[in-house]
């Protein structure tokens, strides 16, 4: 008897772009809604770290025991120039674009089902921390996760 291949993994919805001002962009609970965790990146990266990993399983492990949707925000300020201001944002749009689903892929293969993931790319024309410091610009490559119970 042949084996048979696994079939594949479900894969997240591509990340849209959030509402003018993202409903997820504090650091406080409201309505249900609960920041617990940010995964920082290193500049145009989307790559996860060993700690990032361990992060990722905690959040995992939080959705099983609550059945809760996992909402992930990426975020990039900064992250890529172009002749343009529009091209700039386009590429930090695709670098957020790629934060959000290596989040979201990586809680897929924890066992979080794909109706239970929300990814969201943005751009940040409203970056949350000041963008004239590298540690501002920094700070603004990052990845929030929020549950919803």
């Amino acid at each position: 008897m042949a084996a048979m291949a696994a079939p594949p993994a479900p894969a997240v919805q591509q990340p849209v772009a959030p509402p003018a001002r993202a409903p997820y962009g504090d650091a406080k609970s409201s309505g249900g809604n609960v920041q617990v965790a940010v995964i920082q990146f290193g500049a145009g990266s989307a790559g996860l770290t060993g700690n990032d990993f361990a992060v990722l399983q905690k959040v995992a492990e939080m959705q099983r025991n609550n059945r809760a949707t996992v909402r992930i925000v990426a975020h990039a300020q900064q992250d890529a120039s172009g002749s343009s201001a529009d091209q700039a944002a386009r590429a930090n749009y695709e670098v957020s674009r790629q934060r959000a689903l290596a989040v979201a892929n990586q809680l897929l293969r924890l066992g979080v089902p794909a109706n239970r993931i929300a990814a969201e790319a943005a751009s940040d024309e409203e970056p949350a921390y000041e963008t004239n410091t590298a540690r501002g610009i920094a700070a603004n490559r990052r990845a929030e996760i929020f549950v919803e119970f």
